[in-house]
């Protein structure tokens, strides 16, 4: 294998070989609320025990990513239509925290407490299909009830069973879409649509890609000729890895960001990206 890429996880090491999209997965949180700590539990486990949600007084938790659900302002403030119906229609209050920024990131902030069966502060989390494998391998979500869940039949069938999770019985599809390029049009007149074009000279230094390497690397890859769609190989990998190395080092990229890159955009900071299209 080659170095650097025998250090990835097995789920990166999948993950680079996949096709560029982005499924993000509503995951029913386990372990929420006044879990009993068990042995099971420990650091020195591979698995936790999962524990069933606690009554919340007709409120669930959702944490999911910027930009990822309707929004409107109403009296100058932020409203979603889609949970106003959805609270209207089921007496159910929605406690909704945007602050999914990256999989990796957001892991590593409740992993612990996922770990020992503490509450984590959400029932309801939205991470990437890769991500959502690994909480479900590691026993830290929660089985849904089909029957409080009619339009679990509306699932595509190409993504209504998949390998990480027979039969949805853990995760749902909640959005699908791309990794693709992205500018203030305001700034930059042209089309973006290579490679090329976003680390030219002219835009050195206001240019962010996705920590994301899914994503990141597949658009790298595609550009150096490589068919994301095939198996391809670990040098054909490493290349690309040394290609975005060289864009950081040689001052082209301002930084490498999970979903708060739009933040940067809005603000003038960054005035192309690689991003998401939902």
């Amino acid at each position: 294998m080659r170095k650097g890429l025998d250090k990835l996880s097995p789920e990166a090491r999948s993950i680079i070989r996949a096709q560029v999209t982005r499924r993000s997965l509503l995951v029913g949180v386990g372990a929420i609320g006044a879990a009993t700590f068990l042995a099971s539990c420990s650091s020195n486990s591979e698995t936790a025990a999962v524990t069933s949600p606690k009554d919340v007084g007709g409120t669930v938790r959702w944490g999911n990513w910027t930009a990822y659900l309707d929004q409107k302002k109403v009296d100058g403030k932020r409203t979603y239509p889609t949970l106003n119906a959805f609270t209207q229609s089921t007496g159910i209050d929605v406690d909704y925290l945007v602050d999914y920024n990256d999989n990796d990131e957001f892991y590593g902030k409740v992993q612990e407490n996922l770990k020992a069966g503490n509450d984590i502060g959400y029932d309801i989390v939205t991470p990437t299909d890769w991500m959502a494998a690994r909480w479900i391998r590691l026993g830290y979500a929660q089985e849904f009830d089909a029957s409080n869940i009619p339009n679990k039949g509306n699932i595509l069938d190409t993504l209504a069973n998949v390998s990480f999770d027979t039969g949805r019985k853990y995760s749902m599809t909640w959005q699908s879409g791309f990794a693709g390029f992205g500018w203030n049009k305001n700034v930059i007149k042209e089309d973006i649509v290579s490679v090329d074009q976003l680390f030219s000279a002219k835009y050195k230094g206001r240019v962010e890609v996705l920590s994301e390497m899914r994503d990141t690397m597949g658009i790298i890859l595609q550009y150096q000729g490589v068919d994301i769609s095939q198996s391809f190989t670990e040098d054909e990998f490493m290349t690309a890895i040394d290609y975005l190395k060289k864009m950081i080092s040689d001052g082209f990229i301002r930084q490498v960001k999970g979903n708060d890159y739009l933040e940067d955009l809005a603000n003038g900071d960054a005035i192309a990206v690689i991003g998401w299209s939902g």
